[in-house]
């Protein structure tokens, strides 16, 4: 019995089956043998056996493997996940999802009602995400080589869940910590609060890039889109969760003034979804540690990479066979190098990805304050109860609404995406959804009445889908490959390793330095103009610029 490179048992004599990789590109192949392809590549075959066979015999020889050590338990790594073990996976996505639209609901008017500007608002803003530029890219590096026995993420999942459902208590009762500690200054109110939204924000950030690394990490290469894609459904669900409980009148119900108001109401529903999904998800799947995996080639996860070069070895071309197939475990001068020395496909996702974010968030922090100032007339700063400050409380819980509106839509088009990758191309699919939220914000600015401002959020729910799912796809297919070049409609592999999680972390990362570009910016540019309608066509150029920006990304067939 003889082992392949990749770990793989074998008869020592090469088996007769023709199997030939060919070129993406149709035009380059003349003959008339059947074609088969893939999300993740296209392949030739001359016999029965495909390549979606070929890794079903990778999967079972490991899952018959793993399973001899029943202590440990982790052939759940190469078999097939139900639909709700998927979900199980995605729940923490769902509490991330559902804080983010609190805090972009809730955040701006609870800041502006403690009395700050529009400019010093927005550059409290800007804190957790320089915080998240600092430093998220480092957790993801140490997580990268994290070589605990409970596995490389769900540790530091754990650690920052513990942190997001901390930062919730404090966000909407600034002034009660305040008072509590006899510190009862606009500053120290405002300071205190701030403290809340880093931990809170900071950590529900870094959480998004490493909860699907370790999704795509504990499944198969084919169940990887398919776990993105229900994360983008549950995340649009944990969001109109958010937005719904931002709708609700929660002192006319009684609950707010038991909870200490509204807002404090708001965040405690939160609090709870959070904790639920923090829970579900670390507990769904062991993750195979690093050092077991570097100790026994065959309880590491089969990658693309992987699987081209055993279809390499089936028609006899083991000279192709590469001899390395140890998980990346990049240190800190590595990670520093991944960044310094990142490919231009890596370089062009990234920039997409800014811009588009840098769209989002200018829609995100200042929509409820632009419909409850511009569409309601009202007005944050008014006495309670005066006809202006019910406006404006009325045009906030309109506004939630109308986010509720984005993250249905988000989830109803996940569904739908992948096919549409399958039957259109990733490029045509990423471009467009980035374009309906470009259009949908300068209908907005155009035409601000209460039907245009709400229904144009579903156009900004696909375009959300889009962004949290076709970026990290085309990261874990360039991995996959192990290519981030293509010369001459040709895949390059890459000899300098790069972390999986230390990518996947710096694209998260963009949303970090897109909310500080704009939380130090914007802020003057309303106050300059004297109305929030400016941002709707600010958001609008962003995002035609990331529309041009992704027509110039490296897709690999995809």
């Amino acid at each position: 019995m003889c082992l392949t490179d990749a770990g793989e048992p074998r008869a020592c004599d090469p088996l007769p089956i023709s199997i030939r990789v060919i070129s993406t590109i149709p035009e380059l192949n003349g003959d008339k043998t059947v074609q088969g392809s893939s999300m993740y590549g296209t392949y030739q075959q001359e016999d029965r056996l495909t390549e979606d066979d070929i890794l079903q015999g990778m999967l079972e020889r490991r899952q018959r493997f793993a399973k001899l050590d029943h202590s440990r338990g982790y052939q759940h790594s190469f078999r097939k996940k139900s639909k709700w073990e998927l979900v199980r996976l995605s729940l923490l996505i769902v509490g991330i999802e559902c804080t983010y639209a609190t805090e972009t609901a809730l955040v701006a008017p609870i800041l502006l009602g403690i009395g700050l500007p529009h400019t010093v608002m927005t550059m409290i803003w800007a804190t957790p995400s320089l915080a998240g530029l600092l430093f998220a890219p480092v957790i993801a590096s140490i997580s990268d080589r994290l070589r605990s026995r409970w596995g490389r993420r769900r540790p530091v999942l754990l650690a920052l869940g513990i942190s997001i459902l901390t930062g919730m208590l404090v966000i909407p009762n600034g002034r009660a910590v305040g008072e509590l500690l006899g510190l009862t200054t606009i500053g120290s109110i405002a300071t205190i609060t701030t403290i809340g939204l880093i931990m809170c924000d900071f950590s529900a950030e870094t959480s998004n890039g490493l909860c699907r690394t370790y999704a795509m990490e504990v499944c198969t290469i084919r169940d990887q889109t398919r776990v993105l894609s229900i994360m983008v459904l549950t995340g649009g669900i944990g969001a109109t969760m958010g937005a719904l409980f931002g709708a609700i009148d929660w002192n006319a119900i009684g609950i707010g003034q038991y909870l200490g108001g509204n807002d404090a109401s708001v965040f405690t529903a939160n609090w709870i979804v959070m904790f639920v999904g923090l829970l579900v998800t670390l507990t769904s799947f062991s993750e195979i540690p690093l050092p077991v995996q570097e100790s026994e080639p065959m309880l590491r996860p089969v990658t693309q990479k992987m699987l081209l070069e055993e279809v390499k070895r089936l028609r006899g071309d083991a000279e192709q066979t590469e001899h390395d197939d140890v998980p990346e475990a990049v240190g800190y001068k590595q990670f520093v190098l991944n960044v310094v020395r990142m490919p231009r496909s890596m370089k062009i996702l990234c920039l997409t990805q800014l811009l588009s974010h840098m769209s989002y968030l200018t829609y995100c922090l200042y929509y409820t304050d632009f419909v409850g100032s511009t569409v309601f007339e009202g007005d944050v700063r008014a006495q309670v109860g005066s006809p202006a400050a019910n406006r404006y409380d009325a045009g906030i819980r309109f506004a939630c609404l109308g986010m509720a509106l984005c993250s249905t839509t988000s989830s109803i088009y996940s569904v739908f995406i992948e096919r549409l990758i399958v039957r259109f191309g990733a490029r045509p699919v990423y471009v467009g959804g980035l374009l309906a939220h470009c259009f949908g914000m300068l209908a907005m600015g155009l035409f601000p009445y209460k039907l245009v401002v709400f229904s144009c959020c579903a156009l900004t729910g696909v375009m959300y889908a889009t962004i949290y799912s076709i970026p990290f796809l085309l990261i874990s297919h360039y991995h996959s490959k192990n290519c981030f070049v293509e010369v001459d409609g040709q895949h390059v592999e890459s000899i300098e390793r790069r972390g999986f999680g230390v990518d996947v972390s710096m694209m998260s990362s963009m949303l970090c330095f897109a909310q500080l570009v704009v939380s130090l910016s914007m802020g003057a540019v309303v106050d300059a103009v004297g109305s929030a309608i400016i941002i709707t066509f600010i958001s609008s150029a962003f995002m035609l610029c990331a529309a041009c920006s992704a027509m110039t990304i490296i897709y690999m067939g995809l």
